[in-house]
This record gives structure tokens, C-alpha cells and sequence, in this order.
């Protein structure tokens, strides 16, 4: 691991960093990394590089236009909108190193410039974001002041505003005081700011006033709900310099994950709590940057040799993803194999054998940086009559295979999931999930299984950043629907092609949003609409009637 002094250009001035090559790597992750309020790259991020390089990733870190080794006039100068534009100009040239793999960015950020990772991911396109202790919310950190505090940097930023209107040098205020100072810390923890600076380094920690004007307006948080990359948002309990706020910005990002620990804004800097925040950060780097994607991105198909499975994979070779195609017809996969050629795997699984299956899914993992991104819980089995008529071992097979299939496969993917980019699980449900089918009653109740399944997981890993929907077809043309062929499918009719339902689930990939796809011709969906207004009674009838009891 060796670091070297760099210099990119951002808007005509020089920004001052370092790199850090990973060791052993050649083309790898880069961690694009700055600080916060008025501070500089001397200040403990250099502990935090030599951590990620020492992982394999490359390093870039850098200090904003008018603060520390970096030009720019006047000095001290904290203008927002300019370091955003620092962070894109310190992406683009970390881009166009050799040694780095342009499509695994990282970006880092702590208290304020955990803030602006957020608020440039969406220009930057990054692989992934960390955001320790951040700024999210300007108002919950005014609030934070008492009032006296607000009102007399308020004052300062307006005279600074003027100043600068009538051509004059900045006005500046400390970055950390003691309680009761003139400066933009000033909570009992902010002694801890100038802490980090090492023995015998020249800092200044003033910065021009007119900043805390802009500040109280300055909430990136906002931003959480649109954002669509890997997250890990760090926050701590008792932080009292950027307090979190309105944590509902976070709640509404599918695809961050939040570490809430028993620690204020400072100490994730040093000590044990410096371990703790870095472990996770690395965790979290090994699972959303630790491999290449630009190799493609990766999808497990249950149930693929034939019908909707088959045409999924088809939709998703196409599309240049890596496909592990699944069934328990070697055939079926062999036919696959020869249409869609060897760069995808194609093994033989029983969704009701856990052994199988975490053979399967450790050995596509390992092929493929160590996890997967999407889980295609396909794989199904149907039969249609009379409850009585249908032998119990075929409705035992309903179970295990739409129900303990799709919780077997779900159970044992996590571990390769949390490895993936985006990571999904999208289940096969159906439109007999509406309302109890008769003859088709154990069938229709597993999908009842599986949507219920659907909702409560949808809820449970958004925590762990891993989007969980279903999709709900009527009748398919598929060799499954010819076989078991009943009165219910003559009155409903076969509208649909596997075709339909493999393009809802390629739409259902980038959406990570959306929890129950129905696919349905628009005259069966507004009589589901109907149905599901009128009275108990009246569905009832309608179900019987067409069921033909």
C-alpha cells in the first residue's frame, strides 16, 4: 500500500489529495473521501484510508477548494454549491485513473460532507455511499442551538453577506468553541473537533460567516427518498452537532441501510467507536463494491426450464445479466443451455432440498464476487379439480414447493443477497391470491402464503437494504396452465404469454418501489376492482359462478 500526493483541477482551481493504491489490486474500488465543516484530510482520514486500502480498495482523498493544501480565494471560504462541485470534479478524475474500476465508485463522507454524498450521489452515479454522522436536516440542527446561539450567527452571516457585497474581506467565525461561544459548534462535544487535528499541523479552523446562512436551508436528507444506490447511514444516538432529524427521509429509501450506535458526532473518529464505524464500512464495501459490475449483474431463476422461468431467463440473457438458470429437468436446462450458451449456469435444484440449494447458491455466488443480486422464486406446481379428486400427495406437493420452495430459497439466498448490487427477491404469486379458487384450492391458498410472505418481508429487509415484491398473473399460456386445464380457465381464457410476465419481472427489477405486480388484460382487472368493492356475498358468487359450481 502506498499513498501518493495528487492534485485534480475543479472549476480553475487545484484540489490538493492523496491516493491510496490498494494492495494487491490492479483495476479496483475506489473511495472517493473528503471532511467536514472546515476540516481538512489530515484530520483522522488517513486512518480510515489506510483501513479501505488495506482491504484491496484504492483511495482518493481530498481537501475543498479554499481550505487546506488546495487553492482558491478567499480562504476559508464554505460555499456549498462549490463543494458539491469539488466531489463531481474528484469522482471524474478518480474515473480516469488506470487503476481504477470506473464502474465501483464509493463515496465517504462524515458530518457535513456525509450531507453532500447524499446530495451529489444522483450527478455522480456511484456503486455505493457511506454517511457517517451526517448533516441531514439544517432545521433540526438549528433547533439544536438555543435560540440566543442562532440569532448571533445569524447576525455574523448577514454581516459577512454585506461585506461581501460591498467588495470586502470575509467575516469569519470559529468552525468549534466552548458552550456559550461564538462559533458554529459550540455542544460540549465539539472539544473533540479539534482533537482530531495531529500534533504540530498549522490548521485553520475559521470559516467565512455568510455559511451559516446557507446551512439552515441545507437539508440532503430530503434527498434519501429518491436515492437508488447502496446507502450505510450512520448515525449516532447522542450526537448533538448534527442531530438526525426528521428520520422519515430514511425510512423511505429501499435501498439504505441505517446503523443507529451509542455514540456522539466525534468519537467514530478515534478510539473503539473508531473500530466499530470502520468495520461496518467495510462490510459494506465488500458487499456493494467488492466486485466488478461491469462483469454483469446476476439473477437466480427457480422453476426455469420451461414457461415463465424460461422466458425470464431469455429476457435477462438479453440484457447482458449472468442468469442461474435452476430446475429439477436437466433437459429443460440442457435445451436452455444450447439456446443461451455457456456464459450462464444452469444446474439441476429441488427447491425442497436446503442442501441443494445451498450447494447452488454458494457455488454461483463464488463465481460471481460472492453474492447475487436478484432471487426469481419461480419455481411452482398447480393442480385443478375437486378437492377430494386431487390425491394428497399432489396437494403436499403444492405445499412444499410454492410454500417451503419459496421460503427456502429466500431463507438461504440472504447471505449472497446482502452481497449484491440492488438486491432483490421477486416471488411468483398469482391472481388466485385475491380470492380462495375452488378447485384449486390448495394452490390458491400457497399463493395466499406467498403474497402474505411478500408483504411482511417487503417490510422486514428494507432494514437490511434488500427490496422484496411479488408478481400476480392471471392465466398463463404455459405448459403448467395446458396440463391442469379447468372450468375456471375456459371462463376466465388465457390472455396472457409467459412473455408478459418475464417483462413484469425485468420492470420489477428496477423498480424498488412497487410490492405487488398484477399482470392482467384491463377487463379482468376492472372486474377484480369491482369485485373487491361490492359486498362479501357478491364476490363469493362471482368466484363460484366462474369456478362453475
Amino acid at each position: 500500500m502506498g499513498r501518493q500526493d495528487v492534485v485534480f483541477m475543479s472549476h480553475g482551481e487545484r484540489c490538493a489529495g492523496w491516493f491510496y493504491r490498494g494492495e494487491g489490486v490492479e483495476q479496483a474500488a475506489c473511495v472517493v473521501m473528503a471532511h467536514g465543516l472546515a476540516a481538512v484530510k489530515e484530520m483522522r482520514l488517513d486512518a480510515y484510508a489506510e483501513r479501505f486500502a488495506a482491504a484491496g480498495h484504492h483511495v482518493l482523498v481530498f481537501d475543498y477548494r479554499h481550505f487546506g493544501a488546495s487553492t482558491g480565494e478567499p480562504r476559508q471560504l464554505l460555499d456549498i454549491a462549490r463543494q458539491h462541485e469539488d466531489w463531481v470534479a474528484a469522482v471524474a478524475y478518480a474515473r480516469g485513473r488506470p487503476e481504477v474500476d470506473p464502474d465501483r465508485i464509493a463515496l465517504w463522507g462524515s458530518s457535513l460532507s456525509g450531507g453532500h454524498v447524499i446530495a451529489v450521489a444522483d450527478r455522480v452515479r456511484p456503486a455505493a455511499v457511506i454517511a457517517q454522522v451526517p448533516h441531514l436536516d439544517g432545521l433540526a440542527s438549528v433547533l439544536a442551538m438555543k435560540p440566543t446561539q442562532g440569532l448571533r450567527l445569524t447576525a455574523h452571516g448577514l454581516v459577512d453577506v454585506v461585506g461581501k457585497l460591498l467588495g470586502r474581506s470575509p467575516h469569519y467565525i470559529p468552525a468549534s468553541g466552548a458552550p456559550g461561544a461564538l462559533a458554529v459548534m459550540t455542544a460540549p462535544e465539539a472539544a473533540g473537533y479539534l482533537g482530531l487535528v495531529p500534533p504540530g499541523q498549522d490548521f485553520d479552523q475559521r470559516l467565512a460567516a455568510r455559511f451559516v446562512l446557507e446551512a439552515v436551508r441545507y437539508s440532503p436528507g430530503r434527498e434519501l427518498r429518491h436515492l437508488d444506490v447502496p446507502l450505510l447511514l450512520q448515525l449516532g444516538r447522542r450526537d448533538e452537532t448534527t442531530p438526525s432529524g426528521r428520520m422519515k427521509f430514511a425510512r423511505r429509501s429501499p435501498t439504505t441501510t441505517v446503523r443507529v450506535h451509542d455514540t456522539g458526532h466525534f468519537d467514530p473518529y478515534v478510539g473503539e467507536q473508531f473500530e466499530v464505524f470502520v468495520a461496518e464500512q467495510l462490510a459494506f464495501l465488500d458487499r456493494t463494491v467488492g466486485a466488478p459490475t461491469h462483469q454483469g449483474r446476476t439473477i437466480v431463476i427457480t422453476g426455469a426450464g420451461a414457461g415463465i422461468g424460461r422466458e425470464t431467463a431469455r429476457r435477462f440473457a438479453a440484457m447482458d445479466w449472468i442468469v442461474c438458470a435452476t430446475d429439477v429437468n436437466t433437459d429443460a436446462l440442457d435445451a436452455l443451455k444450447r439456446e443461451l450458451g455457456e456464459r450462464h449456469t444452469y444446474t439441476e435444484m429441488d427447491v425442497t432440498d436446503t442442501a441443494a440449494i445451498e450447494r447452488v447458491f454458494a457455488e454461483f455466488a463464488a463465481r460471481h464476487g460472492g453474492g447475487f443480486d436478484v432471487l426469481f422464486n419461480n419455481a411452482g406446481v398447480a393442480f385443478i379439480d375437486n378437492f377430494e379428486a386431487v390425491p394428497l400427495h399432489n396437494h403436499e406437493l403444492v405445499v412444499q414447493v410454492n410454500v417451503q420452495g419459496v421460503v427456502n430459497c429466500t431463507h438461504l439466498a440472504l447471505p449472497y443477497l446482502s452481497k449484491g448490487v440492488a438486491p432483490q427477491v421477486i416471488s411468483m404469486c398469482s391472481r388466485a391470491s385475491d380470492y380462495g379458487v375452488p378447485s384449486e384450492a390448495t394452490y390458491s391458498a400457497s399463493k395466499f402464503f406467498v403474497r402474505g410472505f411478500t408483504e411482511a418481508m417487503n417490510i422486514e429487509w428494507e432494514r437490511l437494504g434488500i427490496h422484496v415484491c411479488d408478481i400476480l398473473p392471471n392465466f398463463v399460456d404455459t405448459p403448467m396452465t395446458q396440463a391442469v386445464h379447468g372450468a375456471i380457465v375456459d371462463a376466465i381464457g388465457i390472455n396472457l404469454t409467459a412473455g408478459d410476465v418475464a417483462q413484469t419481472v425485468v420492470k420489477a427489477t428496477a423498480d424498488r418501489q412497487k410490492l405487488h405486480w398484477v399482470v392482467d388484460v384491463p377487463k379482468n382487472k376492472l372486474l377484480r376492482t369491482v369485485l373487491h368493492h361490492a359486498p362479501e356475498a357478491v364476490e363469493r358468487a362471482a368466484v363460484k359462478h366462474y369456478a362453475g359450481f
